[in-house]
């Protein structure tokens, strides 16, 4: 296996961390089973996009929706939501409502962390205790707090998990790497019983997680 090639063109840098990892879990230098696991690693992270683009685009759709039945359907550009807003997310905002479309233009240029913020403490009273069963209408939590609260702690490890897959970064030696599908799924399951099936029959990441190099 032409180890040393592959090495010289991704970079030594890249390589090290699969490599140790190897020589901590079996004790000797092996390349083929550090490619082995570069190999799972890169795959993984392909096929975890869908989940998480299914993910995305449900949670900024339930954001959207429960602030609508606060702030109406324009609410982008409505002054009181404005600045119910903190400082940064507020500035997000209204840089994308210079040129406002419509809600469905602006949804995708907003970052998902935008929508983690959507899900603090400070939005519960105005937000999430009139409408977050409406848009979760399947959450398995009691209260609204505990509502919010998981969807927004899952979100934080998802889009953390997310940023490194982006970014080609290693995946497997996270703590957090099993708790990714589960969240994610957890998350459109209490928005729709039926996406979430028709998530869990596409998605491939199962499988993978099933079968790691060690």
């Amino acid at each position: 296996m032409p180890y040393q090639s592959i090495e010289n063109t991704l970079s030594l840098s890249r390589l090290t961390t699969f490599r140790n990892a190897v020589v901590k879990k079996i004790g000797n230098d092996c390349t083929a089973t550090t490619l082995k696991l570069y190999e799972w690693n890169a795959q993984l992270s392909s096929v975890m996009f869908f989940p998480l683009h299914i993910y995305e685009v449900v949670l900024r759709n339930a954001v959207s929706e429960a602030i609508s039945m606060r702030y109406g359907d324009d609410w982008p550009t409505n002054v009181v939501f404005q600045n119910s807003l903190p400082y940064k997310d507020k500035q997000d905002l209204v840089r994308l409502t210079q040129d406002y479309q419509g809600v469905g233009k602006l949804l995708p240029e907003l970052k998902l962390s935008w929508y983690e913020n959507m899900l603090a403490k400070r939005h519960e009273g105005r937000i999430w205790k009139p409408f977050i069963k409406q848009v979760f209408p399947n959450s398995t939590e009691n209260t609204v707090s505990t509502i919010r609260n998981t969807l927004k702690n899952g979100c934080d490890i998802i889009r953390k998990q997310r940023n490194r897959i982006a970014h080609h970064e290693p995946i497997f030696n996270q703590p957090t790497l099993t708790q990714l599908l589960p969240l994610i799924e957890e998350a459109v399951s209490w928005r729709c019983k039926k996406t979430v099936a028709w998530l869990r029959a596409q998605e491939k990441a199962t499988e993978l997680l099933n079968n790691p190099i060690f």
